[in-house]
């Protein structure tokens, strides 16, 4: 006894320890992840291709106010950067290339467009400072909307520092100093901002994905155990048949149709003739391979909508909603001659036969009890002479 709950507790331990355990780990580089990261960078990209379109132009008062006479060739060159960021949005939204590679196309065609368009008018205002802090949205745009790899927001940061230099170099007007360190320590903290900021949405969105990718794997195989267990729980092992349970469930459901629609229902009762002598001389085996192949001609005789079932033992079983007798008489006849032309290995010509009972009903005496009973004696007298097929008419006559 003793032995027997130390056995039972460490199975428990075991058991809770696999309810405990993750599922299976998604790699990073898995195809469906991979695909959702670039389905979200592209609807990223398009985002901010959008707003970079709007918000652009949206700046022109600011030169207005500030640069009143150097607007009019502001403004235009506002303009013609949407050109390239239209360009982006087309092959973004029509492209391969906008599916494949939407972070390259983002960042070069629409955040590229803005930090050369702020570049180029830095050099040539009287007011830098104003003018060198808009090069920071576009990094924030980077950093906090665009999804892909962090790389794209410090390839970003670096070009822009690169602009921000070369429009300080060919500037019209010499910078202050103190206008050089207040441009430099606001574009460097927004540069480590946005960097960081991308790493970090980065990596917690490729865990998201990842998570969600192994959930709906899960949830895929759980769904496709729960079919395989309804199909169990209502499956005969041996000949893949319905079982007892689904044929109870069937023949109530038909015979309640039958009752509310008034077309006729049949059964047909299938039993192996001296099932006991086949499995003396052949073995279980022989037995169970004589019921298989009596199933398979069960399974090629019926229509779609009919059920095949094993009740069990050697007792077989067809349920014909909406069937009249005719047709299930004619089917027990079939599988009656089909049986007795089996050749299976080991056994005789015509060794196997089976006797068949038929049975029909319609309205209100479609019940499951009353059908069965019919069947049952119809079988029983088939049984009486075996190899035989009875019917309600032969037990009348």
């Amino acid at each position: 006894m003793a032995i027997s709950l130390l056995d039972r507790e460490t199975a428990g331990r075991r058991d809770r320890r696999a309810a405990d355990r993750p599922g299976p780990v998604v790699a990073a580089d898995d195809p469906e992840v991979v695909a959702e990261l670039g389905r979200r960078a592209r609807s990223s990209g398009i985002v901010l291709t959008v707003t970079a379109m709007i918000v652009l132009p949206a700046w022109a008062p600011l030169d207005l106010y500030l640069e009143p006479e150097r607007a009019g060739l502001f403004i235009p060159v506002r303009l013609l950067a949407l050109v390239p960021m239209a360009v982006a949005l087309w092959v973004l939204v029509t492209r391969p290339l906008g599916r494949s590679r939407p972070e390259l196309v983002t960042t070069v065609l629409v955040l590229g467009a803005v930090q050369v368009d702020v570049s180029w008018m830095l050099a040539q205002v009287d007011h830098p400072v104003a003018y060198a802090l808009g090069l920071a949205p576009a990094l924030f745009g980077a950093g906090g909307v665009l999804s892909g790899r962090a790389q794209w927001t410090l390839g970003l940061s670096a070009a822009t520092w690169v602009a921000l230099v070369v429009a300080a170099l060919v500037a019209a007007n010499d910078l202050p100093g103190d206008e050089v360190v207040t441009v430099a320590v606001h574009l460097a903290t927004a540069t480590v901002i946005a960097c960081i900021m991308h790493a970090v949405r980065q990596k917690l969105s490729v865990q998201e994905v990842r998570t969600t990718v192994g959930l709906h794997r899960e949830q895929d195989r759980t769904r496709l155990l729960l079919a395989r267990l309804e199909r169990l729980s209502e499956e005969d092992p041996l000949t893949g048949l319905a079982n007892r349970r689904r044929w109870d469930a069937e023949l109530d459901a038909a015979c309640a149709v039958s009752r509310r629609s008034g077309q006729s229902v049949a059964v047909v009762l299938v039993d192996l003739d001296r099932f006991k002598q086949v499995n003396d001389r052949h073995g279980h085996a022989g037995g169970d391979t004589a019921l298989r192949a009596i199933a398979d001609l069960l399974r090629a005789a019926v229509r779609t909508g009919d059920v095949v079932a094993r009740l069990g033992g050697d007792e077989l079983a067809v349920l014909l909603p909406g069937g009249p007798e005719e047709r299930a008489i004619a089917l027990a006849e079939q599988v009656r001659l089909a049986t007795l032309a089996l050749r299976l290995p080991g056994f005789e010509p015509g060794e196997l036969t089976v006797s068949l009972g038929v049975a029909a009903a319609g309205g209100p005496d479609a019940a499951p009890a009353v059908l069965t009973a019919r069947a049952d004696d119809c079988l029983y007298a088939a049984k009486e002479t075996r190899n035989a097929v009875g019917t309600t008419a032969r037990l009348s006559a």
